[in-house]
């Protein structure tokens, strides 16, 4: 079983990196459409089965409706000034793309039963992003600081 993953693994990076598909490029216009706060740019970006890991919560969201929802409304909802660029390290392997971030804003709204007014935060974390052989992504884990910015928002 283990013989015919990895072959399929190879099957899908041989498919990627005949299409031409650059790892980075995807990401790239992936963080841009972040940039712009476009949800539904964002969305584009996923296939219809991506999967979203998220390490503070443990939780792992599946479905491209899910995962945009999921995502766009834990990182954007109460930050509309929010940033997220690419620092540090990158490294690429095949189809997956490991990378140094830094993910900030002023944060207005609710966390839990506390309400959260014009607190400035900017957290560090480290994000894989894989690519499938359409140029879609097909998961997206992130890992970073949830205890520093719990910090930075007072509580």
């Amino acid at each position: 079983m283990k013989r015919i993953g990895l072959l399929l693994i190879i099957g899908l990076v041989s498919m990627a990196q005949a299409n031409g598909i650059k790892v980075e490029n995807v990401l790239n216009g992936y963080m841009n459409a972040w940039a712009e706060h476009n949800i539904s740019k964002i969305d584009s970006y996923y296939s219809q089965d991506v999967i979203w890991y998220d390490l503070p919560s443990d939780t792992t969201t599946k479905g491209k409706k899910k995962v945009t929802k999921a995502i766009t409304d834990a990182f954007m909802a109460y930050v509309p000034d929010m940033y997220w660029v690419r620092t540090g390290d990158v490294f690429v392997s095949k189809n997956t793309i490991v990378y140094e971030w830094i993910y900030g804003g002023t944060f207005n709204g609710l966390w839990g039963k506390n309400e959260i007014k014009n607190k400035k935060f900017s957290i560090k974390g480290i994000s894989t992003t894989t690519i499938n052989e359409n140029g879609k992504i097909i998961a997206q884990k992130d890992y970073y600081d949830l205890y520093g910015f719990q910090i930075q928002l007072g509580l």
